[in-house]
């Protein structure tokens, strides 16, 4: 039995030797089956806004985001929402609210496998808000607790304020169902220009969020869903 085995090996080698040696006589089949990517508008909404909005008494908001793809790696990207916080704290109670858009681009990083339209990317934002501001109470800074804190109650709101930034992100879109995504990303801003109300400084922008005294810098973050309407192929 073995020699039958033994001799079945050596006809099998000798045949594989002999198709490489002709290999160059022999035309290869070219796959002529192409991948095509799908493009369209994708939109959806801010969940992460959504979730705050459930958790926090203090805030409301609703965001818009949606991308169209340009190329096989470059999208218009953008997002459009509305934003309300009121904050009540030991120092001072304000109310901010109004709304902002942004606009610009992102470059998709990931080389997909055949079938799959995911991203890892890095886009960049222009972003501009209108809103209002209302100052209800202030407590003047003391430096020790023996005095009641002096407030003032001037109830006084400042409209047609208006903040303009630019922004960095960076994160992922994944595709889990048919032109169903889920997405992630993270906000690097820096704030341009701002209107500051007279003896009162924005202590929230819509869209930008919170701002601080010491710097012009802010961070964000949105977990949204989305969902490609397929228009063409390429």
């Amino acid at each position: 039995m073995w020699r039958y085995v033994t001799s079945l090996l050596l006809f099998l080698y000798g045949t594989t030797l002999f198709a490489q040696d002709n290999g160059g006589g022999i035309e290869q089949p070219v796959d002529s089956v192409a991948y095509q990517q799908t493009y369209g508008l994708r939109a959806g909404i801010d969940l992460a806004s959504l979730i705050r909005t459930a958790l926090d008494d203090e805030y409301t908001g609703f965001q818009i985001m949606a991308d169209w793809r340009l190329t096989d790696k470059w999208y218009i990207a953008g997002e459009l929402g509305t934003e309300e916080l009121i904050r009540e704290s030991n120092q001072i109670d304000f109310e901010t609210t109004g709304s902002f858009i942004k606009a610009g681009a992102d470059y998709n990083f990931y080389r997909n496998w055949l079938g799959m339209d995911n991203m890892i990317y890095v886009g960049f934002r222009a972003g501009a808000a209108s809103f209002s501001q209302q100052l209800n109470r202030f407590d003047f800074f003391q430096d020790n607790n023996i005095f009641t804190a002096d407030s003032r109650f001037p109830n006084e709101k400042f409209d047609g304020l208006s903040a303009f930034w630019g922004e960095i992100q960076t994160g992922i879109k994944v595709e889990v169902l048919n032109n169903l995504y889920l997405g992630i990303n993270l906000q690097l801003k820096v704030l341009a220009s701002e209107d500051v109300p007279d003896n009162f400084d924005n202590l929230y922008i819509p869209g930008f969020g919170r701002t601080y005294d010491t710097t012009s810098i802010g961070v964000g973050y949105s977990y949204g869903i989305t969902y490609r309407i397929p228009f063409y192929k390429k």
